[in-house]
């Protein structure tokens, strides 16, 4: 058992293989999947947490009933992680209480007519999508506050307190079919974008960390166009969702270096349920006119200790308006922090709202103060049709005050509503067209400016010019609400009319002619934005397999997380699709896949490499196939994605190095097909108006950066200049970034007669370290360009010999050129050992200096240790060896002579005795 425990124990120690060349001098390529916090991955199954089930081996083992799996919550330092435990329940099983019991099919243990409360049973989960829509209508819009007078102590791993960021923000979250959407709102006096969204409990405890780093793509666009911060919790397990019910669920931006994950500040709130939120129309986020100039950097204090001088304060507003023939304004106000603790119960609120421009109030309405720590203020007021016009348009300001305190006042613009939404519609035909059949679809949204963005994508209509309407559509009665000239642009200042049926969903897109009924329509609906790479819609157009009904249409969207996971999402409107699925096609590499989706909506955690590549690419189809799976009805080309790069797969096929001929500027026209669209996006790559193929090496004299090609993307790192020892002055000319050695004292160059080596060029007297694929500059080597020969030398460090045998040397850092022998250990007397030995090494610097990691603490380079198992203490009879960042263990081995020798045998060494097999006489006949 111990030779086994120790293997299992060591195995993660020791690498693969070892090396048996210089260090490549390559940066870690950031892992493929990363660990996803909330949930359990079981083979290729998400597992939500609280969740059991049966361990399902799959072929030949089939799901094994006694062995229960459970996905379980584990604290690691301030963060909350998901992990598998199973266990075997045979030995859990209790006395039968029958003298025949009975093993049924699909159970562990041996059962009898009426027992329940086995071991083997597992709950089944209801589907999800029940579980929702019962939740729904009672669970579904959040807010949350984000202050410096939030009682949270954010804590980082060491759980040391977080300092509190100064500013405001206001989150809104829409729960939905098991995702809890986000958006976030930073005040103006932010200038720093957070690096990531945190999720926590009551305790601090991190349940979730999202990054917000920008990802290209529209998610990126809609960002920057209606500055919100957006994103998606996807598949909230059930125990979360309990925090999210109770008010136990808090939110928290954290600053901070993106490289090393550190928390610098941050700024939390909870997570409270609001009504309002289902008719917001606009917004405000209010921060003090006149902020604190010194500001606390307490940590974890309570809301009982924080002073009112400590701490931002500010406000959030909730605002909806109703148009009309009489105009009205409804807005539910949360603040805090204007009063001091000393303030009278009867001291008064004063709400302001006004239009600067034209110095004006619109509102000005004192209401009874609610409470200190926390203020919720409703305000009513009928308003006319210019002051509606002016909140669309984002021209009012809103402000809150003390009656007997105004120099706490907040104030803040009225905005366009928080959430991060658009409004897409699939384009219908409205009466039986000739062939082919008009089809398009629409996406608009409002931007931080209070403009309508739009694109409308149309086919086959037949008409030169459509005239493009908005309208307003509630049941027979129909009113033409705004006209579009273009089909893709923006609309400055459009009417305050059309906000309410937007956001109502009661807006239709008409394509008409000069004269006549629209010839297509759809109804824009709302579509949450979540956070993941991905593009716009994609138009479902209907295929010649089948008929299919004209009043049939539809779009698809397609986006890729930073986890990975593949997201899907169609809206189809028509006649009914009873049983019909969606299917995922890819054509990558001369290779047709297709797998089976399931409805209108769902996820892949695990995408193939192939389909990752097809996306990325843009030759991915995605079409929704009738009852037998094989006729497809609509179908549509993904639009091409940036999936990220830890997604991708490693470069296909060898890569050439620096020595490999130069390869034409430009893809060829051939290369039009599926499979050339896959040879042109990931086997060129494109850096300003040139191209450059897979594995093609160049240099950007602009930015001094040594580029590669690799899967359509370009990878760069600074140039490593060697260095040069001349005998005269170095001069550096334009268009090179490494010095040059000259012939003359006079410093003049001519770049006549350069180097040629495998179809690039060198300057006369340059010098360079060669520039290999994957590993990078290879610094053990200069090449040098003869300033008079025009020949190239490309001599290797020479290293000095060693005092010591090959297996002994090692290298005392990962990117040395040179081996060294250990230093001799001799043990000196207490007078020759030095009193003072200086500062210990760090485990940093142990390992930069080609150390080992290692279950007691780093291993320096060289070091020989005995290993030590928890249950069984030191193993002295192993040894383990650190050499060039790598450890090797072996254990001691004995000969036939010292197994002989019993009396003087070694501890360490098993001797197995052998039993000669005796011969039995034969029985007696």
């Amino acid at each position: 058992m111990l030779p086994a425990l120790l293997v299992l124990t060591l195995a993660a120690l020791a690498p693969a293989a070892a090396r048996r060349h210089a260090p490549y001098l390559r940066e870690d390529e950031p892992a493929r999947r990363t660990a996803r916090t909330a949930e359990c991955l079981f083979g290729k199954q998400a597992m939500e947490l609280g969740s059991q089930w049966f361990a399902d081996l799959g072929p030949p083992f089939g799901i094994m009933y006694c062995i229960k799996c459970e996905c379980i919550a584990v604290q690691k330092k301030r963060r909350v992680v998901a992990k598998v435990h199973c266990r075997n329940i045979k030995n859990e099983c209790p006395e039968p209480t029958c003298e025949t019991p009975v093993l049924l099919p699909g159970r562990c243990c041996k059962t009898c007519p009426g027992d329940v409360n086995y071991p083997d049973l597992v709950q089944e989960d209801m589907p999800g999508d029940v579980i929702i829509e019962e939740a729904d209508h009672n669970m579904k819009h959040f807010a949350s506050f984000l202050t410096g007078r939030s009682p949270l102590c954010v804590q980082r791993d060491d759980m040391t307190g977080v300092p509190v960021a100064p500013g405001v923000a206001a989150a809104r979250f829409t729960f939905r079919r098991r995702h809890l959407y986000w958006s976030v709102l930073l005040s103006p006096s932010m200038k720093t974008r957070p690096r990531a969204l945190a999720f926590l409990d009551r305790q601090g405890q991190v349940l979730l960390e999202q990054s917000l780093k920008k990802i290209p793509g529209i998610h990126a666009t809609y960002e920057e166009k209606t500055d919100k911060l957006c994103g998606v919790w996807r598949r909230v397990p059930r125990q979360y969702k309990t925090l999210l019910r109770d008010g136990d669920l808090h939110v928290a931006l954290l600053w901070g270096d993106e490289t090393s994950n550190s928390i610098d500040s941050a700024l939390s709130g909870r997570i409270d349920r609001y009504p309002a939120l289902s008719s917001e129309m606009f917004t405000s986020l209010l921060e003090p006119e006149n902020p604190p100039t010194t500001f606390s950097q307490a940590t974890c204090r309570g809301s009982k200790d924080l002073d009112h001088e400590e701490g931002w304060w500010g406000g959030t507003a909730v605002i909806t308006s109703v148009a009309g023939a009489a105009p009205s304004l409804y807005m539910a106000i949360v603040f805090n922090g204007i009063f001091p603790k000393t303030v009278n119960t009867s001291d008064l609120v004063r709400v302001v709202l006004t239009l600067p421009d034209k110095n004006q109030t619109i509102i000005d309405q004192r209401v009874a103060k609610p409470n200190y720590d926390f203020n919720l203020l409703e305000v009513s007021t009928p308003i006319s049709a210019a002051e509606l016009r002016s909140l669309a348009r984002g021209r009012l300001l809103l402000g809150i005050e003390s009656v007997e305190n105004p120099q706490r006042r907040i104030s803040g613009s009225v905005r366009q509503k928080g959430t991060c939404e658009l409004f897409h519609a699939p384009l219908v035909a409205e009466r039986t067209p000739a062939a082919p059949s008009p089809e398009g679809l629409a996406l608009v949204y409002i931007d931080k400016e209070g403009s309508l963005v739009y694109d409308i994508q149309m086919e086959n209509v037949g008409v030169v010019d459509p005239k493009i309407t908005l309208v307003e559509e509630q049941g027979k009665r129909h009113l033409q609400v705004e006209i579009l000239d273009t089909r893709v642009g923006v609309l400055a200042r459009p009417s305050a009319r059309i906000f309410q049926p937007l956001y109502d969903e009661q807006l239709v897109v008409h394509i008409a002619g000069d004269a006549g009924p629209p010839i297509l329509r759809g109804r824009l609906t709302s579509r949450l934005m979540p956070d993941a790479a991905g593009s716009g819609p994609a138009l479902l157009r209907r295929t010649t397999q089948a008929r299919v009904p004209n009043n049939m249409a539809g779009l698809a969207w397609l986006s890729v997380d930073s986890l990975c996971g593949l997201y899907y999402e169609a809206a189809v409107t028509g006649s009914s699709r009873s049983r019909s699925t969606w299917w995922l096609e890819t054509h990558a590499g001369g290779e047709d896949n297709a797998r089976e989706l399931g409805g209108d909506e769902g996820w892949v955690l695990e995408p193939s490499a192939a389909e990752l590549v097809a996306i990325h690419i843009g030759a991915a189809f995605l079409e929704l196939r009738a009852q037998d799976n094989v006729t497809a009805l609509l179908r549509t080309r993904a639009p091409q994605i940036s999936v990220p790069t830890s997604c991708l797969p490693a470069v296909p096929g060898p890569i050439d190095n620096e020595l490999s001929p130069k390869y034409p500027p430009s893809p060829s026209a051939d290369q039009l097909s599926d499979y050339g669209l896959y040879r042109l996006s990931v086997g060129y790559c494109k850096q300003g108006e040139k191209y450059y193929k897979l594995g093609e090496i160049w240099t950007d004299t602009e930015t001094c950066s040594k580029c590669v090609c690799v899967m359509g993307t370009p990878k760069c790192e600074p140039v490593q200049c060697p260095h040069v020892n001349c005998l005269v002055p170095t001069i550096l000319p334009p268009g090179h970034c490494c010095p040059i050695c000259t012939n003359t004292t006079s410093a003049a160059w001519s770049e006549n007669g350069s180097c040629v080596l495998a179809g690039q060029s060198y300057a006369p007297g340059s010098s360079w370290h060669p520039y290999l694929v994957p590993g990078g500059y290879d610094t053990c080597a200069i090449c040098t360009c003869n300033y008079i020969t025009k020949q190239i030398h490309c001599p290797r460090v020479q290293c000095p010999p060693l005092r010591c045998s090959e297996k002994d040397a090692f290298r005392p850092d990962k990117k040395a050129c040179c081996r060294v022998c250990p230093e001799n250990k001799t043990k000196k007397s207490d007078e020759e050992t030095p009193k003072d030995q200086g500062t210990p090494k760090t485990a940093e610097e142990i390992l930069a200096e080609g150390g080992c990691r290692f279950p007691d603490g780093p291993l320096p380079n060289g070091k020989e240790v005995h290993p030590s198992i928890h249950s069984h203490g030191e193993q002295r009879c192993v040894t383990c060896r650190c050499k060039d960042g790598e450890v090797t263990c072996v254990r001691k081995r004995c000969g036939r002579a010292a197994c002989q020798r019993r009396r003087r045998v070694d501890a360490c060494c098993a001797c197995t005795r052998h039993r000669r097999q005796r011969h039995h006489p034969p029985p007696p006949s």
